[in-house]
C-alpha cells in the first residue's frame, strides 16, 4: 500500500519534475537496501486521498510521479492508483525489481506507464543473495524481455559493489540484457540505514571498479551511464 511521497524530486524521474510515491512490502532482502524499513508492510503516513489532493494542486509544477518502494507490483491497488494518477494527467515511471511480470505487461497493455527502471540484482545465479523466493528468477528474465520490447522508455540498473558481485558478473548481467536501450550501473554508497552492513562493507564502491565494468560491457548497450 502507498506508505508516503516526495512532494518534489529532480532526479527520480529523469527529464521531469517529479513527486515519488512510496509503497511499503517488498518480496525481496537486497543487503544494500536503503529503503530497509519498507521491506515489511507499514500503515500509511499519508492517505492516498491526501496525495491526490497534492497531485490535484501542483498540476502545473509537477510534470510526473515516481512509484516505488518496496516493491510497487505487490500492492493489488497499484493498478487503480495509477490510472488515477494518469487520469489527471500525470506521467507515471515505476520501480521494480521484475518479480511480477504479469502486473507490468497489464499496465504496458493499457498504457499506464511511461517510463519503468527495473532493478536488475545480479546474473540468476547469485539472485539468491537479493531474494526470498527463488521462483521469483524466473520472472525475472520474462519481464526484462517485456520492458525491452514494450516501446516506453526504460532503464536497467544495478547496484556495483565488489564484495557481492565480481566483474565477471557483470558480464553475465550484459548478456541477459543485450541490446537493451540503457544500463545504469550505480555505486554502492554507504548509509546507517543499510539492510546488512557486515556483508556490504562500510565504504563506497571504488569509481574505478565502475569504469573498468562499463569498459568491458560498453559493446552490448546501446548506453551506460554511471550514478
Amino acid at each position: 500500500m502507498m506508505y508516503d511521497y516526495m512532494p518534489v524530486s529532480m532526479v527520480d524521474y529523469p527529464g521531469k519534475i517529479a513527486t515519488t510515491v512510496f509503497i511499503s512490502g517488498c518480496n525481496f532482502a537486497c543487503p544494500y537496501c536503503h529503503n530497509s524499513q519498507l521491506i515489511k508492510f507499514k500503515k500509511p503516513v499519508r492517505s492516498e486521498a491526501e496525495f491526490m489532493e497534492y497531485l490535484n494542486k501542483r498540476r502545473n509544477l509537477i510534470d510526473g510521479v515516481c512509484i516505488t518502494g518496496g516493491e510497487p507490483t505487490l500492492w493489488d491497488g497499484l493498478y487503480n492508483f495509477i490510472k488515477d494518477i494518469k487520469d489527471l494527467g500525470f506521467s507515471i515511471k515505476l520501480d521494480t525489481n521484475g518479480s511480477r511480470p504479469e502486473v507490468l505487461e497489464r499496465l504496458l497493455n493499457d498504457d499506464l506507464i511511461d517510463y519503468i527502471a527495473m532493478d536488475v540484482k545480479g546474473p540468476k545465479d547469485k539472485y539468491g543473495l537479493f531474494i526470498k523466493n527463488n521462483k521469483d528468477i524466473e520472472m525475472i528474465v520474462k519481464s526484462i524481455n517485456l520492458i525491452k520490447n514494450s516501446g516506453i522508455d526504460y532503464e536497467f540498473r544495478t547496484t556495483v559493489n565488489e564484495k557481492l558481485l565480481s566483474a565477471d558478473d557483470f558480464l553475465s548481467i550484459a548478456n541477459m540484457i543485450y541490446g537493451c536501450k540503457r544500463y545504469i550501473l550505480q555505486r554502492y554508497k554507504y548509509s546507517e540505514g543499510i539492510l546488512n552492513k557486515d556483508l556490504c562493507g562500510g565504504e563506497q564502491c571504488d569509481i574505478k571498479y565502475l569504469l573498468i565494468i562499463k569498459e568491458m560491457i560498453n559493446d552490448k548497450i546501446e548506453e551506460i551511464l554511471i550514478r
